[in-house]
């Protein structure tokens, strides 16, 4: 049986969603439904552009989270120093 992951999806230049298994990457193929010659790039697959989207969120998040801490210390430190001063 075939794996999903033998596989990616990239867009041809008329913009179908075309299913490359990962052996043809980087190859010149002809999209199935409109005939256009196109280079099919595993860079350039959905399946990239998805793991590049999850790590910029993830990297968002940690920053948030940093950003938020530092927020809270800072105010409780405000808030000790008026308590004392």
């Amino acid at each position: 049986m075939i794996q999903a992951s033998e596989f990616f999806q990239v867009s041809c230049p008329g913009g179908h969603l075309v299913r490359v298994p990962v052996g043809l990457a980087d190859e010149e193929l002809v999209c199935p439904q409109c005939s256009e010659w196109f280079v099919a790039r595993a860079a350039e697959s959905l399946e990239a552009s998805e793991d590049r989207v999850e790590r910029a969120a993830q990297q968002w998040l940690w920053v948030a989270v940093a950003t938020a801490l530092l927020l809270v210390v800072t105010g409780l430190g405000a808030f000790l120093a008026g308590m004392l001063g």
